[in-house]
């Protein structure tokens, strides 16, 4: 194969032309490049879809909250029995027994 065949041939013409050859020098300085490397831009996609999912989880415990606190604004009831569960509150006139559970390890002697 001579130098002229070369040149004519369909691929290497289409590799040769300038136009082409702009276009892949750019497209390699765009993925490898530090500032706009293309892996560093999935890692920031990654980060931005784990921060969304967190965003999501926070606003639907404000609505609960949100739900919960004007429940015991309005109900002295739910009040009663938030602060009894949460605080271990009581009226005057009642005692409470709290009861914990010990774990016990046996350990036998095996021979």
């Amino acid at each position: 194969m001579n130098t002229s065949s070369f040149r004519e041939n369909k691929f290497v013409r289409f590799i040769t032309n300038k136009y082409i050859l702009t276009i892949i020098i750019f497209s390699l300085l765009f993925l490898f490049s530090p500032n706009n490397n293309i892996i560093y831009y999935f890692k920031v996609k990654k980060q931005y879809e784990e921060i969304e999912q967190q965003k999501n989880f926070i606003l639907e415990e404000i609505t609960k909250d949100s739900i919960r606190n004007i429940e015991l604004e309005r109900n002295i009831k739910a009040k009663e029995k938030y602060g009894r569960e949460k605080y271990m509150m009581k009226s005057p006139n009642e005692d409470i027994y709290v009861i914990k559970h010990q774990e016990t390890h046996n350990t036998t002697n095996s021979k």
